[in-house]
């Protein structure tokens, strides 16, 4: 006869969800990098949006929803830089423009 203890295994408790506004977040976070950089306010928006969600019903997912933040905020410094390039790149290339001799 087996001992009663041992008829069962043991169960482990069920894997709570992960928050799909996290999931959204990450994805907008990457989808930022290699495409549209201003996709990164949306995944800023989701990935907040899911960390609240988050703390309120304990889902899993706090960590893509914080690298879905992290991703926007470098998409968006990414287009800040680019746009300060191009003023800084037309602002010196107008300066060489006007200072040029006339060929006339």
């Amino acid at each position: 006869m087996t001992d009663p203890k041992y008829a069962y295994p043991p169960q482990t408790p069920p894997r709570r969800p992960t928050n799909s506004m996290a999931i959204a977040a990450l994805i907008l976070g990457i989808a930022s990098l290699f495409t549209c950089q201003l996709i990164g306010i949306s995944a800023i928006i989701c990935g907040n949006r899911a960390r609240n969600e988050i703390r309120g019903s304990g889902e899993e997912g706090d960590g893509m929803a914080l690298a879905g933040i992290i991703l926007g905020w470098v998409s968006l410094a990414l287009v800040v830089l680019t746009v300060l390039f191009l003023v800084a790149y037309f602002a010196i290339f107008g300066v060489f423009i006007l200072n040029a001799p006339s060929s006339s």
